[in-house]
């Protein structure tokens, strides 16, 4: 497993991570609107980028969204609630970099669900990060890569796994109270 040191690059981070974080990687920005665009214009002028990360852990993943080194969004989506998960890998379309898109359907209520899209690219290595030379930094983000994708890739069996449990225990119910009736 990836040990939890970060680079020293990264290390303003370290205090916004769960615990339990095995992976670390960029995703893309999220969708602003107009204002807050012509406000991240001038933030980059001033060299305070918004650059986005995914925190992955055996059960979660964590979107930290940061202007400079300000977090200024978190998002987290736990494995018990998702419905449906789906990882896939791919290169950017210069082919230079491979990422994972991850497609997740969360569970809201009873009646209502959402649905995610997360493109994960290593760290250090994404159009949307400077790049670091030193090639330990390098080396530590391919395997930060490496160790998320094992994890997601094991979402889906899961996810079905609780699914089929949970119907035993909803057949068994019924039976249950069929036999009491």
């Amino acid at each position: 497993m990836m040990s939890l040191h970060l680079p020293s690059t990264f290390q303003f981070i370290q205090s916004h991570l769960p615990a339990n974080t095995k992976g670390l990687g960029i995703t893309t920005l999220s969708k602003r609107n107009f204002f807050q665009s012509i406000g991240d214009f001038f933030a980059e002028k001033s060299g305070k980028q918004r650059v986005s990360y995914v925190a992955v852990g055996d059960d979660f993943i964590t979107q930290l969204h940061f202007q400079g080194e300000s977090l200024i969004a978190e998002k987290t989506i736990q494995l018990a609630q998702l419905d449906h998960f789906y990882v896939s890998e791919g290169q950017t379309p210069d082919g230079i970099i491979h990422h994972s898109s991850c497609d997740a359907t969360v569970i809201v209520s009873a009646k209502k669900m959402e649905d995610h899209h997360i493109k994960i690219l290593p760290c250090l290595l994404g159009e949307n990060a400077s790049n670091v030379q030193a090639i330990q930094s390098i080396q530590w983000a391919q395997e930060s890569k490496k160790v998320l994708t094992e994890i997601l890739k094991g979402w889906p069996a899961q996810i079905q796994e609780r699914k089929a449990r949970i119907a035993a225990e909803e057949a068994a119910a019924l039976k249950a109270a069929e036999e009491n009736a």
